[in-house]
């Protein structure tokens, strides 16, 4: 009966886990949203730095990779 409720506290803390680990990037996601949405009706107007700047705010370094392809693309090389 013990290893049962053994397992079962395991299997319990291992799904806590995994769902936090899905909950964090989702309240990140609507920082980001209410970030642009704020400067937006701040100023009247969106920027694409503006937007660049709410996206590495909220997701930490993350454009830093993708943003010289993008760049490296529309400029055609």
């Amino acid at each position: 009966m013990s290893v049962f409720l053994e397992v079962i506290a395991i299997m319990t803390a291992l799904s806590l886990i995994v769902a936090s680990a899905f909950v964090t990037p989702a309240f990140a996601l609507k920082r980001y949203f209410n970030c642009v949405t704020e400067i937006a009706n701040k100023s009247g107007k969106l920027t694409l730095a503006d937007v660049n700047s709410c996206y590495d705010k909220e997701f930490h370094g993350s454009s830093h990779a993708s943003s010289g392809a993008s760049t490296s693309n529309a400029n055609g090389k």
